[in-house]
C-alpha cells in the first residue's frame, strides 16, 4: 500500500482536486461495496430518521434557541442535513434512472437482456441532481471532520473538566455521531480530498465569526455567561481565545481530515484486494438493477474513468463529458425487481 499511498498523496497536491466536481459522479450515490439498491436507500432513510430524531429531541430538552450556538448541536445538525440530502438525491437518482429505461423499453416494445436493442445512451443526469451532489459532497466533508473533533475535544478537555453527566443524549452527539461519520465512510464510496481541508477552513472561520459577533452582541451562553465557550472567551481572555481558534483551525481540521482521508484510501485499498474485489459492488451492475434489471449480469465490467451519467463539462465535445455507455442497462420489464 506505500506506493500506492505515495502516488495519492502527490494526486492531491493539484488544483483540480479543490473543485466539487466528480467525472464518475455516481459514485456520490452508491456504495463501496455490493449493498442492493433497496437496502442501500433503506440505510440511508433509516440514517436519516435517527439523526433528525436525536435533533429534534435535543431542541425540546433545551428548549430554547441557544442549543444552536454550540458547535456539537451545529455539527449534529449538519449531519442530519448531510442524511437529507443523500437520501434525496439517492431517491431522485432511482427515479431518474428508473423513468429513462421505461420510456427506452416503450421505445423498443421492451427489450431482453443481451437482445439486439440495446441500448447507448448514458442516463440523465439533470442540472439539479448534479448542484445537489456537490452539496452533498461538502457536507460530507464538513461533518464528517467536525463531528470527529467534536467527539475527540469533548471526552479529552471539556468533559475531564466539567463532568457531564453519561447521559443518552451526551453518548449520542460525543461517540454515535463519531460512529456514524465512521460507518458512512467505510460504506459509502464518497471520495475524500485533501484540498477540501480549505472547505473545513471556511466553515471554521465562519463559526469564529459568529463566536465574536455572539460576544460583541452582548449575548450569553446557557449559564449567563458572555461567550459560547470558555476558551472563546474574547472579552476575559483574548489572548487564549485567539490561540484556541488558530490551533483549532490551523492544526486540528487538518489532522483529523488527513485521518479520515488514510481511511478512505484504507477503505479502497480493501476493495481492491482479491477478497474485497468479491464483496466490492460492481457498479454497471449496480446501476442495472436500479434500472430494474433482473439480477444477472452478463455484460463484462466498462472502463471505470467514465460515468454511468451524461453530465455537462465544458472541456468536452458538444458539452457532454465521457460517459459510460449502458449497455443491455434499459431492458426494463414489469416484473423486473428492484433489489
Amino acid at each position: 500500500m506505500g506506493s500506492s499511498w505515495t502516488q495519492s498523496w502527490k494526486e492531491e497536491l493539484t488544483v483540480g482536486k479543490l473543485y466539487l466536481s466528480l467525472s464518475t459522479p455516481e459514485v456520490l450515490l452508491q456504495p463501496q461495496w455490493d449493498i442492493g439498491p433497496r437496502a442501500w436507500l433503506f440505510y440511508r432513510f433509516f440514517m436519516l430518521f435517527y439523526t433528525f430524531g436525536w435533533c429534534v429531541y435535543s431542541g425540546l430538552l433545551f428548549n430554547t434557541p441557544k442549543w444552536l450556538i454550540f458547535l456539537s448541536h451545529l455539527s449534529y445538525c449538519l449531519m442530519g442535513i448531510y442524511y437529507l440530502v443523500a437520501f434525496c438525491n439517492l431517491a431522485g437518482a432511482i427515479i431518474v434512472v428508473r423513468l429513462f429505461c421505461q420510456k427506452e423499453a416503450s421505445h423498443t416494445g421492451g427489450s431482453a437482456v443481451g437482445s439486439s436493442n440495446e441500448r447507448s445512451k448514458p442516463f440523465p443526469l439533470p442540472t439539479a441532481l448534479d448542484a445537489s451532489l456537490r452539496l452533498q459532497w461538502f457536507l460530507h466533508t464538513v461533518m464528517g471532520s467536525f463531528s470527529i473533533i467534536v467527539s475527540v475535544i469533548y471526552w479529552t478537555i471539556e468533559y475531564p473538566i466539567v463532568h457531564h453527566a453519561l447521559s443518552a443524549f451526551n453518548i449520542d452527539l460525543h461517540i454515535v455521531n463519531s460512529a456514524q461519520v465512521l460507518l458512512d465512510l467505510g460504506l459509502s464510496a464518497t471520495p475524500i480530498h485533501l484540498a477540501h481541508y480549505l472547505h473545513l477552513l471556511l466553515v471554521g472561520c465562519l463559526y469564529v465569526l459568529f463566536a465574536v459577533a455572539y460576544w460583541l452582541g452582548g449575548l450569553t451562553n446557557l449559564n449567563g455567561k458572555p461567550f459560547i465557550y470558555k476558551v472563546l472567551d474574547f472579552g476575559g481572555w483574548p489572548l487564549m481565545a485567539s490561540v484556541c481558534v488558530l490551533v483549532f483551525n490551523l492544526i486540528c481540521l487538518p489532522l483529523f481530515h488527513f485521518l479520515l482521508w488514510n481511511l478512505y484510501l484504507l477503505r479502497r485499498h480493501l476493495a481492491a484486494r482479491p477478497g474485497g474485489r468479491r464483496l466490492a459492488l460492481r457498479r454497471e451492475k449496480w446501476w442495472w438493477r436500479v434500472g430494474g434489471g433482473d439480477a444477472s449480469f452478463p455484460v463484462a465490467l466498462l472502463d471505470p474513468a467514465t460515468s454511468v451519467f451524461a453530465h455537462r463539462k465544458s472541456a468536452a465535445p458538444g458539452g457532454l463529458s465521457q460517459s459510460l455507455l449502458v449497455v443491455t442497462t434499459c431492458g426494463y420489464n414489469g416484473n423486473a425487481a428492484f433489489l
